[in-house]
């Protein structure tokens, strides 16, 4: 059964679709390698992979039918069934940021052995979009998680989401951002509604208590990634040094 459920999404990827993914790929390849440098286009579309590939994994371990969606303009995807509770849900999105971190610890890695200014940018970037990607707001995957936590967890998470919407100058960034929040809004009213009486959001408390730890783990050692990150090195220097146009 889990095969034919398999083979159904997949056929979902028809020909159109991976012709456009491919198209994004080598596109995003080409204007990051002629704006920055090629290893860090083709390391940022392996931030993408990795992400994802940390949902896919989880969803495999729990024998939830998924499949490899693409990529769009804001980043990649994966398509599966429906869960059959908040905990499957919640599973499967912790494991894109905890991929998407170890991926960035591999980065500062290397950095730190070949000395090369690309993959301590990378290592940044990785850790930067996880983190954001860890906001307990829906359809983000800290909102995903924070299903399995409490609704009280998401209202935290919109403050955060419009100080970034204020503090951010990109016109892509603010409409992606006006766009979670207004997703985030619809998704934690009906999660607020259901709450209590959806078995889908039934979990006991123990459950609820490493999710809490296990949640806060993922955050505290990114945020703490983060901020040593920058309080360490100059990105700003650092980006244009490794930048073909200063």
């Amino acid at each position: 059964m889990e095969k034919e459920n398999d083979e159904n999404i997949t056929k979902k990827l028809s020909l159109k679709k991976v012709l456009f993914n491919s198209l994004f790929v080598s596109l995003s390849i080409l204007v990051l390698g002629f704006v920055i440098n090629y290893k860090y286009a083709v390391g940022y579309i392996f931030i993408l992979v990795i992400h994802e590939l940390g949902h896919y994994i989880i969803a495999k371990f729990l024998k939830v039918s998924v499949a490899f969606g693409g990529f769009t303009p804001v980043g990649a995807y994966i398509i599966h069934e429906n869960p059959k509770n908040c905990k499957e849900n919640a599973l499967i999105a912790m494991g894109g940021p905890l991929f998407g971190g170890l991926l960035g610890l591999i980065y500062y890695i290397v950095y730190y052995v070949t000395g090369n200014n690309t993959f301590l940018v990378l290592t940044f970037t990785s850790i930067i979009l996880n983190l954001g990607n860890l906001i307990p707001v829906s359809p983000l995957d800290g909102g995903q998680i924070a299903e399995a936590i409490s609704p009280t967890l998401c209202y935290i998470g919109f403050p955060v989401l419009i100080y970034l919407f204020i503090l951010l100058n990109s016109l892509k960034s603010k409409i992606l951002l006006l766009f979670i929040i207004v997703a985030g809004i619809y998704q934690t009213y009906y999660f607020t509604m259901k709450y209590k009486t959806d078995p889908y959001y039934k979990l006991d408390k123990p459950s609820k208590i490493k999710f809490i730890f296990i949640y806060s783990i993922l955050v505290l050692s990114l945020t703490i990634s983060a901020i040593y990150l920058y309080n360490s090195f100059d990105f700003k220097d650092i980006f244009h040094s490794i930048a073909r146009f200063k």
